[in-house]
């Protein structure tokens, strides 16, 4: 059985983890029945393994004679280093006797890898991935839907009439909108639309706001989907009409499966834009809104949000349209 090892980038969030299926289920699709093992510094990339995205994930302790000694034993056929910025992985790579090496260029690249490209942060995370496997062009044109087709196809039937509410966000506050605000957003475009629902997706921390959606003028067109796997997010990012929420891993299910998402982003350092670039896909990018510079998420008006909203329900479904581009309008700052 050939091996194929892939160095995951350093992040152990979910949605930066998740942004890692399309190329893990390239990879399957590309070279069947081979063992696909994962290199992390953490624990949290087993996710990818219990999602059948990967057979193994090996945890590294960080240090280069830990990781050579695993590659020996391993001995991969190929390999991938997603982590753009590892020198001492670059040499790692070198050293490893795989066949075919796949990495980002660097100063090393020439001498680790026999397959190199650009390390692109204008470009979706997961389709700078992809650019490993095919080149840039090759990369924006692939539907990065197919393992979630898969998945959806098993989960429970969603409804589609709904817009999917993301209030969720694990990596700081900063990133949180605040739920107070969410709810009056839905109850503005309740006011808009009479048939319009709301489906709600909560992770674990945000399982006690239930009772607060529940209760609130949008409760009777609302349900919660509280911690739910992630084939059921994408039964649901298939069906929505399209998806509002903070810049969070959920958002990545419903732009990977091609929902039109609107994200909410802060801009309180200045560096909104880049997070744009590198983790809203191009065809959202013209629905995203961001705080001013130097101001808190939390200064975001409800109706430029909800403006934001009624465009991204009223313009045509650009699911299954084929490649993307990566022209889109910048995201509205308020």
């Amino acid at each position: 059985m050939s091996r194929i090892a892939v160095f995951v980038e350093n992040r152990p969030f979910f949605g930066a983890l998740l942004v890692h299926v399309p190329l893990l289920h390239a990879l399957r699709e590309r070279h069947a029945g081979a063992r696909l093992v994962l290199f992390a510094p953490f624990d949290a990339a087993g996710l990818l393994v219990r999602l059948g995205c990967a057979d193994e994930a090996v945890r590294y302790d960080g240090r280069f004679a830990d990781v050579s000694r695993r590659l020996r034993t391993l001995a991969p056929e190929r390999l991938l280093v997603l982590r753009p910025a590892s020198r001492w992985l670059d040499l790692a790579a070198a050293g490893s006797g795989a066949r075919e090496r796949l990495g980002f260029d660097s100063w090393l690249a020439r001498l680790a890898y026999t397959r190199r490209a650009p390390h692109d942060t204008a470009i979706y995370r997961p389709r700078k991935y992809l650019t490993l496997l095919g080149g840039r062009a090759w990369a924006l044109a692939q539907p990065l839907d197919r393992w979630f087709r898969d998945v959806a196809a098993a989960a429970p039937t969603a409804h589609g009439a709904e817009l999917a509410i993301l209030p969720g966000g694990g990596a700081g506050a900063f990133k949180l909108w605040g739920s107070e605000h969410f709810i009056a957003l839905a109850a503005r475009l309740a006011a808009d639309d009479p048939a319009l629902r709301f489906a709600w997706v909560l992770g674990p921390q945000e399982a006690a706001l239930r009772v607060r959606i529940e209760a609130s003028p949008v409760g009777a067109r609302s349900r919660c989907l509280v911690d739910r796997p992630v084939a059921e997010l994408a039964a649901l990012a298939f069906a929505a009409r399209g998806a509002v929420g903070n810049d969070c891993g959920p958002g990545h299910v419903f732009q990977m499966c091609g929902c039109p998402f609107a994200c909410v982003m802060s801009d309180h350092d200045g560096g909104a834009a880049v997070r744009i670039a590198e983790w809203i896909d191009a065809p959202n990018r013209e629905h995203a809104i961001r705080s001013a510079p130097g101001e808190s998420i939390d200064r975001v008006p409800v109706e430029a949000v909800a403006e934001r909203v009624r465009s991204l329900l009223a313009a045509p479904d650009r699911r299954g349209a084929g490649s993307q581009t990566t022209g889109a309008e910048p995201a509205k700052t308020v």
